[in-house]
């Protein structure tokens, strides 16, 4: 079947299946997405679309079908204020970033949160306990959790098994832009464990509009290959640059690979790392695949996508990259091997060797290892260095390895730190990691290879105390009280306000290190007494004592 009748045959199975299924917009127009499904985002693949707010918060947050409300969620980092709608057809639509809640669901969550004595709450309901219909106002939009600046991020999750699909299956979008290639990557995979990029090569587009390298027939010296590209969607003319939502090659006319962006589980979002790279200050996708791979993303991976040629003329390649609306993009080029060779012998030279579909467990130099099966996306020889004693140093290598779940490191605790153990963390690059201490070992749950570095963290978090003042003419009022928290080593754990020695709810916005309550009807006035307890991810503690005198 050729490849346009397959994903003409693909968009009638999506209008199929979508058949009766009527989703509202969850914003009031005009409908601007900045950012589509399957971004390539770091160390994950975006699970829904961004909504522009027009860089505003507080804008109306509507639901996109009738439902009932059957998870919300709070938290000061990820998905910040959120919901969860649950509808009759087996789609849960969640809203995050939000600002704020519709009054009914507000007073549900302050409810919650003064139960627990937490801001932070994720908590299920039962159906019937908020129901909405369709396009009833749920909330306002906001930039809180680790949104990088006011918008609304939208998803379509499967109830059962929580898979975000690719919202764009469920409406129609008015787009005939094509996606735009900027160059492809040509790789070496003779060794298995580590591809190689040999070129990256730039795409022009030719008098009669077609697209084209800058030289159509690539000689190489290698004739195990793998291609990947670099290039954007744009859904108007002038719109957001999004991501590219599907891609296929042909070899002589034979479809040897396909992916599409679309129903990628949470534990699939570490894939990422091995499905893209970064090449020249250009993000790729490689359009081959490793030993372990979601399979929902492809529908074809003859040979896991890799070009082998197995003599030295010259061969066809098309690349064929598609959008949600079905616009094409297509590149044909040529290229031949100057010379056959084998698989070559992995890069990493060692005695101990992962198999990625087994356990690995090893203990050696004072240093545990344990890998699960499953963890890496593909086999790999490891080399690894303990100097923990003498420098508080440690190398597992290979630092390019991808991680899909954490692996355990552990080791005894030298001597000199013995009396500070439980404050001993592990640094490698921006990633700190906690201890687990048991009796005098310490494991650490580590989501990367390289180079690790142990440090203690005995220094108590900081507290700055901030106002935010209403001035009238003949007084000043306090109206919101602001706290900069922050630590530098294992971070910010725990957060407690006390207000005449109870519980008060405080929001902590981790982002920007702020921690804020806002004076309001239920604040006691006269000479109020405030505690601030701070702790840290290895229970440093620092508390701020003061007191205010509130009109």
């Amino acid at each position: 079947m050729k490849i346009r009748n397959k994903i003409v045959l693909l968009f009638l199975i999506i209008v199929s299946i979508n058949k009766g299924q009527n989703f509202s917009w969850p914003l009031d127009s005009p409908i601007i997405i900045t950012g589509n499904y399957g971004e390539l985002r770091p160390n994950h693949f975006h699970a829904g679309i961004d909504f522009s707010t027009g860089g505003k918060i507080n804008k109306p947050i509507y639901a996109t079908a009738s439902g009932y409300v059957s998870r919300i969620k709070v938290s000061a980092t990820g998905y910040g204020k959120s919901i969860y709608i649950t509808h009759p057809n087996g789609i849960v639509s969640v809203y995050a970033h939000l600002n704020s809640y519709n009054k009914l669901i507000a007073e549900l969550v302050l409810k919650k949160q003064y139960e627990l004595k937490s801001f932070e709450i994720d908590f299920n309901l039962n159906p019937n306990t908020i129901n909405i219909t369709n396009k009833e106002m749920i909330g306002f939009s906001g930039n809180t959790g680790n949104s990088t600046g006011p918008h609304l991020h939208f998803e379509l999750r499967n109830e059962k098994t929580e898979v975000p699909a690719n919202v764009l299956n469920y409406f129609k979008i008015n787009d005939t832009v094509k996606p735009k290639l900027n160059a492809i990557a040509i790789y070496n995979l003779a060794d298995t464990t580590m591809p190689h990029v040999l070129a990256t090569l730039k795409i022009k587009t030719d008098k009669n509009n077609l697209l084209r390298l800058y030289k159509d027939t690539i000689s190489l010296k290698y004739n195990i290959l793998g291609l990947g590209f670099s290039g954007f969607d744009l859904m108007r003319d002038k719109g957001s640059i999004n991501n590219i939502f599907a891609a296929s090659v042909t070899l002589d006319n034979k479809l040897i690979y396909n992916h599409e962006l679309n129903n990628i589980s949470f534990a699939d979002q570490r894939y990422v790392n091995e499905f893209s790279e970064v090449i020249e200050k250009q993000k790729y996708q490689r359009c081959f695949i490793p030993t372990l791979f979601p399979k929902e993303m492809y529908s074809t991976y003859f040979r896991k996508g890799r070009i082998i040629l197995t003599d030295t003329l010259v061969h066809e390649i098309t690349l064929t990259v598609s959008d949600e609306a079905y616009n094409q993009s297509v590149l044909k080029f040529w290229i031949k091997a100057k010379k056959l060779a084998p698989y070559l012998p992995p890069t990493i030279k060692s005695n101990d060797f992962v198999d990625c579909t087994k356990d690995f467990l090893i203990l050696k130099n004072k240093l545990q290892i344990f890998i699960p099966a499953n963890t890496l996306y593909k086999s790999t020889n490891l080399i690894f260095e303990n100097t923990i004693e003498r420098s508080g140093k440690l190398i597992i290598l290979p630092s390019e390895a991808n991680l899909k779940s954490t692996s355990i490191v552990g080791f005894e605790v030298p001597k000199k730190y013995l009396s500070v153990k439980n404050k001993l963390i592990l640094n490698s690059g921006v990633n700190t990691f906690i201890p687990i201490n048991v009796n005098d070992s310490i494991f650490y749950s580590v989501k990367n290879f390289g180079w690790f570095q142990l440090n203690v963290d005995t220094i108590k978090p900081k507290i700055k105390l901030l106002y935010r003042v209403t001035k009238t003419k003949t007084q000043k009022n306090i109206n919101s009280i602001d706290f900069k928290i922050t630590d530098d080593e294992s971070g910010i754990g725990k957060y407690n306000l006390y207000i005449n020695d109870k519980w008060a709810l405080a929001e902590y916005d981790a982002k920007n290190d702020l921690l804020n309550y806002t004076i309001d009807g239920e604040t006691p006035t006269g000479n109020v007494k405030f505690k601030l307890e701070i702790e840290d991810k290895v229970k440093n503690v620092n508390t701020l004592n003061f007191e205010l005198d509130l009109k």
